[in-house]
């Protein structure tokens, strides 16, 4: 395979990534204003535990998991920066 096609595919999974962040953002916007209406802290220490070791479990590559789980941490954090907004 020539480096223009994998880049394409790179290009393609990065337009599914981008519309997929765009669907999280807008259910993490949801999620922050029930949160504000109900008095709940936007961090949720618990919840991040949990879906992490729910992500590792589904992801089950011992290779790639330090850096899905750095992706999906990184994630979270923009999301709650997004919730205190």
């Amino acid at each position: 395979m020539k480096l223009i096609e994998l880049r394409t595919q790179i290009s393609k999974i990065d337009e599914d990534m981008m519309n997929l962040f765009l669907k999280r953002m807008e259910v993490s916007r949801l999620i922050g204003l029930y949160k504000k209406e109900h008095h709940l802290p936007v961090f949720d220490e618990r919840r991040e535990i949990e879906l992490i070791e729910k992500q590792k479990a589904l992801l089950n590559n011992k290779e790639m998991w330090p850096f899905y789980k750095s992706f999906l941490k990184e994630v979270m954090q923009v999301s709650k920066e997004y919730q205190k907004k």
